[in-house]
């Protein structure tokens, strides 16, 4: 006796079509709000590093007891690197004893290089500048960061406040992060989401 088998089920084009949309759909909220929060992730790792470093340049100093600068570089790879002397931070930075007082790494002086940071990546971008308040308003260059055997900090010209500010590559202001470091040696973690104005 012969049996008949039922035709195989299987979907229609018009169900195809409908998964198809509601993947399309999915995605398109999807990829955008998983893209920001790369973004917000790497920045917030930056700024954090960032704070790190410069508390790390206060303890050296304050254990040391001798002068510590913090400043950008651009040859962070070279066997002796050196100050850029701009307020652009994202080539990267170095930590080091200041023996002679002049923001100038020489290890002839006897300066030890405490810590070398490579630059950033994607794009992001870090600027310095300096202010009279913990809120603001910032401007000018923050070329260089010093602290002394107290963990008193020198904001480069004598201002009291100085912040280094964390941009992603489209500068966004709702991803912009900044560190603020007062002439005490105090620092204050600000986003532009919650604090206006104070991570320029």
């Amino acid at each position: 006796m012969r049996t008949h088998r039922e035709p195989a089920a299987g979907y229609t084009l018009v169900e195809l079509a409908v998964v198809i949309a509601i993947i399309a759909i999915f995605l398109a909220y999807a990829i955008p709000s998983y893209k920001a929060t790369l973004v917000q992730n790497r920045i917030g790792s930056e700024i954090n590093d960032i704070n790190t470093d410069l508390q790390m340049a206060r303890s050296a100093a304050i254990k040391q007891g001798v002068p510590v600068v913090i400043c950008p570089s651009t040859n962070v790879t070279a066997t002796t690197p050196t100050c850029s002397g701009a307020a652009n931070w994202e080539t990267g930075w170095i930590i080091f004893t200041d023996i002679a007082n002049n923001q100038t790494f020489a290890t002839a002086s006897g300066d030890t290089l405490i810590r070398v940071h490579a630059g950033l990546q994607a794009g992001d971008t870090v600027s310095g500048t300096v202010g009279t308040a913990e809120t603001g308003p910032f401007g000018g260059s923050l070329n260089f960061l010093g602290f002394n055997r107290m963990g008193g900090a020198s904001i480069g010209t004598n201002s009291k406040f100085g912040a280094l500010s964390v941009h992603d590559s489209g500068n966004t202001l709702a991803y912009r992060r900044c560190v603020v470091l007062s002439n005490v040696g105090m620092t204050y973690l600000k986003s532009q989401l919650l604090n206006a104005g104070v991570c320029p």
